[in-house]
């Protein structure tokens, strides 16, 4: 199915428009595609859909498109569009994933800022989830510090989850970019969290996890990135930490250690040196 994905051609605001609907996901509309289903939609719905996205500065990217990041579109489960609020252009640069738990402790924001400072010189996108805690002081340190970053967002592209991070959503709108598999409206249900941490995984060739608990949505984004090659940093935590013993787990389990930014921007210079 890989390769005829790579292959296939489809209406991109057809796509976009049915995945409105509660239930519809990546698997059904490839499904139709593949099977030269159509969606039977007029074009006066279709251009109103279209006129709703650009009333709200929303740009849909279908896997075909030259925006699309390509990194992304080399894992096996890509998506079929990206709904897309910012600047697009961030998409294709360099980008290196940083998540961790909701329940941040003062290590850990002391960890996010020591690695962004260390890494503010490389010219790179650091992109992460917009969840409490880690994630969003990756996303407000980045902005502190003039590094352009990517917020993935699980539910509709609209939709600035927590409500707390409403500012920080409009903040990075406006001087970075927000990501979403769904269309504005589309209601987050739980299952959307796991989709959406494939994105992150996807976009980057390394992740950074700063903190997490053994069950944390972090190590589902780790595993994931692990199954498409992709480099695993975590910053170790105190034994005594027994609630974030995620990072602890997933060095046992082989990821690379991250003590200095320095071991960042190393990798990233062999990596992106050719």
């Amino acid at each position: 199915m890989f390769v005829k994905l790579q292959y296939m051609k489809f209406n991109k605001l057809e796509v976009a428009y049915m995945l409105q609907k509660e239930g519809i996901g990546r698997k059904y509309v490839i499904e139709h595609i593949l099977h030269h289903q159509v969606f039977r939609l007029d074009q006066k719905t279709l251009r109103k859909f279209g006129n709703l996205m650009l009333s709200q500065n929303i740009k849909v990217l279908s896997c075909n498109d030259s925006e699309y990041p390509q990194l992304l579109k080399e894992i096996y489960d890509f998506p079929l569009v990206l709904f897309c609020k910012g600047n697009t252009k961030l998409l294709n640069k360099e980008m290196i994933t940083i998540v961790g738990t909701r329940e941040m402790t003062k290590y850990g924001k002391w960890c996010v800022r020591y690695m962004l400072e260390g890494v503010k010189e490389q010219d790179i996108v650091v992109v992460s989830g917009l969840a409490r805690g880690i994630d969003a002081q990756v996303h407000q340190q980045c902005l502190d510090l003039g590094i352009p970053t990517v917020a993935v967002v699980a539910g509709g592209i609209d939709k600035g989850y927590p409500k707390s991070n409403k500012g920080l959503y409009q903040e990075i709108a406006k001087n970075g970019l927000i990501i979403s598999e769904f269309p504005p409206g589309r209601v987050i249900v739980k299952g959307m969290f796991p989709v959406r941490n494939r994105i992150l995984a996807g976009l980057s060739l390394a992740i950074v996890v700063v903190e997490s608990g053994e069950q944390g949505g972090s190590l589902i984004t780790a595993r994931m990135a692990l199954e498409y090659g992709r480099e695993v940093f975590c910053i170790p935590c105190g034994i005594n930490r027994f609630a974030l013993q995620g990072c602890n787990i997933l060095l046992e389990r082989g990821s690379a250690p991250l003590y200095s930014p320095k071991q960042l921007t190393t990798f990233l210079s062999d990596r992106f040196k050719y």
